[in-house]
């Protein structure tokens, strides 16, 4: 079942993050949106179009004087559409191309690295190197 709610002008969506038992806590962020554990609930925090998630607030701001928190951008306009392993985070992150464009970082639950080939976020020994010890 997917739901999507519109609160104070963010977007807010069911994902397929399993929350079971996890405590309540941000667990994945992009720059542009984030998933929160709410009582065993994940749900997907879009920013609004003039905002970027920042992972010190913990919340959706709008960048002033030259602060943005996503560092990280990547060149995609020679990338096929796909996510790919950011190597410089020891693959503990992700980004997405598409259409040329990058569409930010994705960071894997702790203790996870991106597995490029299935496309998700894996253990280490499932996942060849060099995200993996496969």
């Amino acid at each position: 079942m997917l739901f999507l709610v519109v609160l104070l002008g963010i977007f807010a969506a069911a994902t397929a993050l399993d929350c079971t038992g996890e405590p309540d806590g941000i667990y994945e962020y992009t720059c542009f949106s984030y998933t929160r554990c709410i009582q065993g609930v994940a749900v997907e925090i879009r920013c609004n179009s003039t905002d970027i998630f920042d992972p010190n607030q913990q919340r959706c701001v709008t960048p002033t004087g030259g602060y943005w928190p996503c560092t990280n951008v990547v060149n995609c306009q020679n990338l096929d559409d796909n996510r790919y392993p950011d190597y410089n985070e020891g693959c503990k992150s992700y980004y997405t191309c598409h259409n040329g464009f990058f569409l930010g970082n994705s960071f894997c639950p702790d203790g996870l690295v991106f597995d490029f080939e299935k496309q998700l976020c894996n253990w280490p020994f499932n996942v060849p190197p060099p995200c993996g010890t496969a």
